[in-house]
């Protein structure tokens, strides 16, 4: 029932409700968890009891062991005083113990639920009041933290669900108990598993809210980060525009610059007796080897992206194109090797 472990294991199995008959000799054994707050370190945690019962029918008389997880614990302390201060429930009603067991620490399931969901409510808020172009106080963190909760809601009604197996069977069992009057008995175990049965709804409803709101958030991360990168596919854009722009710059001005350097013209001179600017007569050999060489240099840019193109073109796969006439001429071969097929001889 108990044994030693570093992580979650069985973090909700808890042991069905197991009885044994032998004589006038019942033993009843079962295990509960059953949450509980740590104030040292402020914060929750799920723990797990047990009870063995052992009871005689002719001697009315019981032996329990209560397997506690910590030393001096709610249970054990609450009835160390009942039996110190022989109360009479504990003489008239031979299940006292169980019933101190789930009203000690049953009830604080509805806390633990309630603090639970409110970590739950400021998430959910936000998320759902949150626009796509909006700022976003959420981020990845808050889904892991959501899902978190969600996990938690989801193992509540697991753990209760047990617990009602076990006070539906203690039921039963103390009303096959005709000797002895367990009315309060009965009525306590049914108030306790009621009890249960609304937890639990509480809980499946939380976690179901969980669930949309991760969903939202995820939908809603996944929707702005597509938003940025359509903004930097944008930006990406302008600045291919910008470099195709340069480029053509460059393939206007760099024949006429190559030229002008190569012949090391001095197209344009200052007389100083008359005070003016002059040209050289020869300027048309610049002109016509800058034309020469732009429409070259154009005519191999142009090549060599056409040829580019055609390279992408073959590699990318190709998709079959569908057209009506493409269609019929398929239908009506078949139906003519239908007909040529039915007009063999059998």
């Amino acid at each position: 029932m108990f044994y030693r472990r570093s992580d979650d294991l069985e973090g909700v199995f808890c042991l069905p409700f197991t009885e044994s008959c032998s004589d006038s000799i019942n033993e009843i054994s079962y295990t509960v968890r059953y949450p509980e707050y740590k104030p040292q370190e402020d914060k929750w945690v799920i723990r797990q009891t047990g009870i063995y019962h052992r009871y005689d029918k002719n001697s009315s008389q019981s032996l329990f062991v209560l397997f506690n997880p910590t030393p001096q614990s709610k249970a054990h302390s609450q009835a160390e005083n009942l039996l110190r201060n022989l109360c009479p429930e504990v003489e008239s009603d031979p299940f006292w113990l169980h019933r101190v067991l789930f009203a000690t620490y049953f009830p604080a399931w509805r806390k633990y639920i309630a603090v639970q969901e409110q970590r739950f409510l400021p998430l959910g808020r936000s998320a759902i009041a949150t626009f796509i172009s909006g700022p976003l106080g959420l981020g990845h963190d808050s889904l892991i933290t959501l899902t978190a909760l969600q996990t938690r809601f989801l193992e509540v009604p697991a753990i209760l669900a047990s617990a009602t197996d076990i006070l539906d069977e203690l039921c039963t069992v103390i009303s096959s108990q005709s000797v002895i009057s367990t009315n309060y008995g009965i009525h306590s175990f049914q108030n306790h598993r009621r009890e249960c049965i609304a937890n639990s709804h509480n809980a499946s409803h939380l976690q179901q809210r969980a669930q949309v709101v991760s969903k939202l958030l995820a939908d809603t991360l996944l929707f702005r980060d597509q938003v940025m990168a359509k903004e930097q596919n944008t930006n990406m854009l302008q600045l291919n525009k910008s470099a195709e722009f340069i480029t053509f710059l460059t393939l206007l001005y760099l024949p006429s610059s190559f030229v002008g350097t190569i012949f090391g013209m001095n197209f344009f001179d200052l007389d100083q007796a008359n005070n003016r600017i002059v040209g050289t007569p020869m300027i048309w050999i610049f002109f016509a080897s800058s034309i020469a060489l732009t429409a070259g240099t154009f005519l191999l840019y142009y090549c060599l992206l056409r040829r580019d193109g055609e390279t992408l073109r073959g590699i990318a796969p190709s998709s079959q194109t569908w057209s009506i006439g493409g269609m019929r001429r398929r239908f009506t071969a078949g139906s003519n090797a239908g007909i040529e097929l039915q007009s063999c001889p059998a």
